[in-house]
């Protein structure tokens, strides 16, 4: 499968049936493209996405909105040590506009510990 394009391909499907893509991370290695999204519908862009024959698998996982500010990542990240809680992998964005929430997207080995120590 040649990887350039894929993004634009995936996107494309997912818009014309109408669905919103809320996050996304994708990175290749060793020739294959891989990509992690939460969209507005995850049950049908899992249909869609089989239903071009792309190897497709669901997670579970943490999506918590903070401030655009220094150190809410940390504050997160602390807590999660704190409780002893291993991040797998975890991305987000800002957003430039003050007021503006930040997305970070993560998975651990106990998301519903996280949930509960995040939500304190």
């Amino acid at each position: 499968m040649q990887l350039i394009g894929t993004l634009a391909d995936i996107s494309q499907w997912l818009a014309d049936k109408g669905i919103n893509i809320k996050a996304v991370c994708a990175y290749a290695d060793a020739n294959k493209a891989h990509f992690l999204f939460v969209t507005s519908d995850n049950k049908k862009a899992m249909e869609i996405l089989r239903s071009k024959e792309l190897e497709a698998t669901e997670d579970e996982v943490v999506v918590v909105e903070i401030q655009d500010k220094v150190g809410m990542l940390k504050d997160l990240a602390k807590k999660l040590k704190t409780a002893e809680i291993d991040i797998k992998y975890i991305y987000g964005s800002a957003l430039a506009s003050p007021n503006a929430a930040s997305v970070i997207v993560f998975d651990s080995d106990d998301n519903q510990n996280a949930i509960h120590v995040i939500n304190g």
